[in-house]
């Protein structure tokens, strides 16, 4: 793997990193020196050289292994105790339902006023959530308490469509954001004790870590788990109304749950694909520069510099195309499992080739794209996180993705 510049990096790293592509994404940029030790990831494994900062994580970290099904790190499937297996048993996923707001409000709103809203005109889907917080430790977590069958279509296709992540939050266990997770690696896959804002003390095992894609979410449990632990019922309600215009959402949204309604807007916007920095022109070849912007679009939101970015700390922009100890190969450097899932032919020339530039960066941004990558903020680093386990590299991702800007 062709490494960043140092010196590069330590100009970079003295700047304040706050947006991507046109200016309108925000990333944050998630704290932490030591790369994260997941003990069953599954998806797009850490490769060698990529994500093996053990020298940097603790001994008693377990080793990882890989399984080719994505973005989730599970904690193990066994129930948890007193939790019998057909409790775990979950709603199948119909559709996946990004969330264009989330309201936030004061009281809970009343079965009367959800039915109204499901009822206005392009309101697709209306799901209420629990929030609060939660405490591991010195880890404090923002915490939403879901209805399966309702907000799993709201999360990044590669969780919605995770069932042993959803199984896990159905026997009572806790899923962390990847954005959280590198807190809670020592916890992962154990019961540990938790409390609440409400002083309720009680135990929860970490059973999944996955890219959530829901704003203020550091994690998530079933609602039965939530009222559990007194967490606050139905303080906000996601909506999903695609086809109508952002102002018309808000004026039914104040008409159904009344004018004290904070309404959060995350329809996910357009990002300006043309935008490019004088940088990214002098070290970018040009054919990759095409095709970056051409690929970032398949993916509504996803800047073309974050594709780059990837593209440069694997490989150089197809520089240095080697196949790892781990078995990844091409310019985007897939392993085959995940090529498997998400190579595609996009070229047309009749063959998905992980060796071809133009799938594999095609291929990268339909990953990218399944794991939340357009939803932007958190869900982004988690999506870049879920490409490849280490926070290091994520860092470094964003650094270029800021700088190609």
């Amino acid at each position: 793997m062709r490494r960043v510049p140092r010196a590069v990096l330590r100009r970079l790293r003295a700047q304040t990193i706050v947006s991507v592509g046109a200016g309108a994404l925000v990333i944050s940029v998630v704290a932490g020196t030591a790369a994260v030790a997941i003990t069953q990831a599954v998806g797009h494994a850490p490769r060698a050289g990529a994500a093996s900062d053990s020298a940097n994580a603790p001994a008693t970290t377990p080793n990882a292994t890989t399984t080719p099904n994505a973005t989730t790190a599970l904690g193990g499937t066994a129930p948890a105790a007193g939790t019998s297996v057909a409790s775990s048993a979950v709603p199948p996923l119909r559709r996946l339902t990004p969330p264009d707001a989330i309201v936030h409000l004061t009281q809970p709103a009343t079965p009367t006023q959800l039915a109204r809203l499901r009822r206005r005109v392009g309101v697709h889907v209306v799901s209420p959530v629990d929030h609060g917080t939660l405490q591991i430790g010195r880890v404090r977590l923002s915490v939403v308490g879901v209805a399966l069958g309702s907000i799993r279509g709201f999360t990044p296709s590669l969780t919605a469509s995770s069932t042993p992540l959803w199984q896990s939050i159905a026997r009572g266990e806790l899923t962390v954001a990847f954005a959280q997770s590198h807190k809670l690696r020592h916890d992962f896959g154990n019961t540990v004790p938790v409390r609440t804002g409400r002083n309720r003390q009680g135990a929860l095992r970490v059973g999944a870590f996955a890219t959530i894609g829901l704003p203020n979410a550091d994690a998530m449990v079933s609602r039965r788990t939530a009222q559990a632990f007194g967490i606050q019922p139905d303080r906000e309600v996601l909506v999903a109304a695609p086809e109508i215009s952002l102002d018309a959402l808000k004026a039914d949204i104040a008409k159904t749950l009344g004018r004290h309604a904070r309404v959060t807007i995350t329809r996910i916007a357009p990002v300006n694909q043309s935008v490019s920095s004088s940088y990214a022109l002098a070290h970018i070849p040009a054919s990759y520069l095409d095709l970056y912007r051409r690929a970032a679009t398949t993916c509504p939101g996803l800047p073309w510099t974050v594709l780059a970015g990837i593209g440069t700390v694997e490989t150089g922009n197809g520089a240095n195309v080697h196949r790892s100890t781990a078995g990844a190969e091409g310019p985007m450097q897939f392993i085959p499992s995940t090529w498997a899932m998400y190579g595609y032919d996009a070229n047309g020339d009749g063959k998905a080739d992980v060796m071809d530039p133009v799938d594999a960066v095609f291929s990268a941004a339909r990953y990218l794209c399944a794991a939340g990558a357009g939803r932007g903020g958190t869900a982004l680093d988690d999506a870049i996180f879920a490409y490849n386990h280490a926070w290091w590299y994520v860092r470094e991702v964003v650094i270029l993705a800021n700088e190609y800007a």
